[in-house]
């Protein structure tokens, strides 16, 4: 789970660095969508595979890292976001 948390963090701070422009989302929201995605993708994981709460496998660790990507992207593109 602390896996999960770290690789969130590192996740939305990089997807920040990466894509940052003047009409963002705010750097902590970036952030907290970052975390919230890799703990929902690993443990997702996890709950598909086996026990929800067995540990890091690869396939969790992929997940974690994939789904955070996913949300950030629709974030940026502004999913939900009236014109």
């Amino acid at each position: 789970m602390v896996a999960f948390l770290i690789a969130g963090v590192i996740l939305g701070v990089l997807a920040r660095v990466l894509r940052h422009g003047p009409d963002d989302p705010a750097p902590l929201l970036t952030v907290l969508v970052g975390v919230v995605g890799a703990v929902i993708g690993g443990v997702g994981m996890n709950l598909v595979l086996s026990d929800p709460w067995s540990g890091l496998t690869a396939w969790s660790f992929t997940a974690a890292c994939l789904l955070p990507f996913v949300l950030l992207g629709l974030l940026q593109g502004g999913v939900g976001r009236r014109a």
